[in-house]
């Protein structure tokens, strides 16, 4: 079986930010037992000059977007709300997993001949399958896993297992069946 470009990307984003959604209604629930706000999370950083949580959260959710955007031509819909508290964050996660949702493969035929840059300076040139591999994907899971190591540096109780989402995709297509990965 050949893996697609969508393969690689649409179901992948769509997973991890649904743990990301996850991780950040246990980060709620447990400040609420805890008794602090739940807005000193989205604050924290693991480092003066890197992203808080919530931008770490924002960048994964958009990176997915934005690449769906490029590579399929259908453009989702800005997020109009404020983004300020945990459920607002869970919101902006599950917006664009909700655009990612509406993307067919079909949408993405003719992009193995494709070449695309690299940002910011956009001067290097990759594939389709290039630029997901090389570019999009490192930086989606670097952002998502920046959340989740400030998370656990807050002490929210989330573990690997929450991480890699194994409790939640049992039927997701990809076991050791014969039909994927």
């Amino acid at each position: 079986m050949a893996i697609s470009l969508y393969d690689v990307t649409v179901p992948v984003f769509i997973r991890s930010l649904t743990n990301l959604a996850s991780f950040l209604r246990k980060a709620g629930y447990q400040a609420a037992y805890k008794g602090y706000p739940a807005a000193l999370l989205l604050q924290s950083r693991l480092y003066p000059d890197m992203y808080e949580l919530s931008q770490q959260v924002k960048r994964a959710a958009d990176i997915a977007s934005e690449t769906i955007e490029l590579y399929s031509g259908i453009n989702s819909v800005t997020f109009t709300e404020d983004v300020v508290t945990i459920e607002q964050h869970i919101a902006y996660v599950n917006h664009s997993i909700s655009y990612l949702l509406t993307i067919a493969p079909r949408q993405f035929a003719g992009l193995e001949q494709q070449s695309f840059t690299l940002p910011p300076q956009h001067e290097e040139r990759y594939s389709a399958l290039g630029y997901a591999l090389f570019y999009t994907l490192p930086n989606f899971y670097f952002h998502i896993t920046t959340a989740y190591n400030i998370l656990r540096h807050n002490g929210v109780e989330i573990g690997k297992q929450d991480y890699l989402g194994l409790h939640n995709y049992q039927q997701d297509g990809w076991h050791s069946d014969g039909s994927g990965i």
